[in-house]
């Protein structure tokens, strides 16, 4: 299996660039065209299928295999079969288990010839274990997820996050790739934007996984230089909101942050190979404090 470098895709590939084109139609425009379950779109957090397949061909061969820990409606596992990859998810609820399956299932009867399931498993150190015995250790080319809302706890996430990064790291091949991607989120009453991203950084490099990239995958389309959003209601009454808190207008989401990591990088690219910063104690009080800080240079 060929090696993947995230700054020479492999050829088919989209070039790794750092802004993703993937805002071009709007979700529902995705789902509907992509012949998803009418329930998909109950998953608020769920990955935008056009960002799922950017990540997932710039980042697998063909025939590679992607792993979402925490799948959700299902959207990674059914762009990856799209694409000819295998597929595997995970989740803990049986309510996705069932969605992500019947997406799953709708995809082979269009003719996907590759692999796909969907498990429910729980987070006990077993579970890493009974995939170890399943002889998937160090085979998954891509993991790839994004970071899912646990009762509107930016904390609770990352803490969520952490331990599936912790049982599902050994999982990667060396060479393989993690992507996470996360939505801009706003303090609740400073309005802000958090600083996310690092605390996720954190979180990764604390498992050997090497930063390789930092990317914008676009949720809005762009014609003559102008951003068109496709901002929810939710959104725009909270764009307003902060407008009114902090007194000058507040741009509307457009973008997904995505997270590029790679596991056990080549020595010969330096720019992955610089010594690793001190990661912080990942106590849930070390990690309130990250997250309830807002970032003053965001705008």
């Amino acid at each position: 299996m060929p090696d993947l470098d995230p700054h020479t895709p492999s050829a088919g590939a989209p070039a790794l660039t750092s802004v993703w084109p993937t805002g071009h139609t709007s979700l529902a425009t995705q789902l509907n065209d992509g012949g998803y379950h009418t329930a998909t779109s109950t998953d608020l957090a769920l990955m935008p299928p056009a960002i799922a397949r950017h990540a997932i061909t710039a980042f697998t061969p063909p025939g590679g295999i992607v792993l979402d820990p925490d799948c959700g409606a299902g959207t990674t596992i059914v762009e990856a079969l799209r694409a000819g990859r295998h597929a595997i998810g995970l989740t803990r609820q049986r309510r996705w288990w069932r969605l992500a399956r019947a997406n799953v299932t709708a995809t082979k009867a269009r003719g996907a010839f590759t692999d796909g399931m969907v498990l429910v498993l729980d987070r006990r150190p077993s579970t890493a274990a009974a995939a170890a015995t399943a002889g998937l250790t160090g085979r998954i080319d891509l993991m790839l997820t994004t970071l899912h809302p646990v009762a509107d706890d930016v904390t609770d996430s990352l803490d969520r996050l952490e331990t599936l990064l912790v049982q599902y790291r050994p999982l990667l091949r060396p060479g393989g790739h993690l992507v996470l991607t996360c939505s801009p989120r706003r303090h609740p009453t400073q309005h802000d934007l958090l600083d996310i991203t690092s605390p996720i950084t954190d979180a990764a490099t604390a498992v050997g996984l090497a930063p390789a990239a930092r990317c914008l995958a676009l949720t809005a389309q762009i014609r003559s230089g102008r951003v068109y959003t496709r901002a929810t209601l939710d959104e725009r009454r909270a764009a307003t909101r902060a407008e009114h808190a902090r007194g000058h207008p507040v741009a509307l989401p457009a973008h997904h942050t995505a997270l590029v990591f790679r596991a056990d990088p080549e020595a010969a690219d330096p720019a992955l190979t610089q010594p690793m910063p001190p990661v912080p104690a990942g106590t849930r009080k070390t990690r309130r404090a990250q997250t309830a800080k807002p970032e003053l240079t965001a705008a």
